[in-house]
């Protein structure tokens, strides 16, 4: 279920812009029992992008959960602007740059109270995404699930920081998203660690 909360005051933390006021904060659920808490920057993100999203992230979530044995999560979700994720890949990685992808591990493995794992926040820049995207023939949807999935990966302890580590993150996403009927997104391409900046 998705459900739109409107404006929200979130504390300071990498995914909750602090500063502005064309974020709107979201709650959805998926049917395992997940909750994704996004903050969407609604003036450039397409609300049928969202709209498609809303559903196929939940199935993401759950269908990672399902296939690595993971309990329900609770996953913190920004999806912003090049802008925006420049300042964090700047903040965070010391690269002042936009990137599509940026993960933020909790590292805690604390409950939210509710049994979900809070597993930490993952962000998602819509220019650098929807560029790739025409860039190599994809639709833009199936970019962003594969993008959350792979920011999942991150959350999870998963890295591309060598060719054994990548090789094994790539073939974990490529199961889950065969699940959920999108293609290989790495056939006929160079290995992750070389064509992401996702940390």
């Amino acid at each position: 279920m998705c459900n739109n909360i409107g404006m929200s005051e979130m504390p300071l933390e990498p995914d909750s812009p602090d500063d502005d006021d064309h974020y709107a904060s979201e709650d959805w659920y998926t049917d395992g029992g997940s909750h994704l808490e996004m903050i969407i920057d609604r003036t450039i993100w397409p609300a049928d992008e969202i709209a498609a999203a809303c559903d196929r992230l939940r199935a993401a979530t759950d269908a990672t959960c399902d296939i690595f044995d993971l309990p329900r999560m609770n996953v913190g979700g920004l999806f912003c602007d090049d802008l925006r994720i420049a300042g964090l890949n700047g903040r965070f990685r010391g690269k002042d740059k936009p990137t599509n992808v940026l993960s933020f591990p909790s590292g805690e493995g604390e409950s939210d109270g509710e049994g979900r794992l809070v597993a930490g926040e993952i962000a998602i820049a819509f220019e650098t995404v929807r560029a790739e995207s025409v860039r190599d023939g994809q639709l833009l949807n199936d970019h962003i699930v594969h993008l959350w999935v792979h920011g999942l990966f991150h959350l999870m302890g998963y890295d591309h920081d060598d060719e054994a580590e990548a090789k094994a993150m790539e073939s974990g996403e490529i199961a889950v998203l065969a699940k959920l009927g999108i293609a290989d997104p790495y056939a006929g391409t160079v290995s992750l660690q070389d064509t992401t900046e996702a940390g």
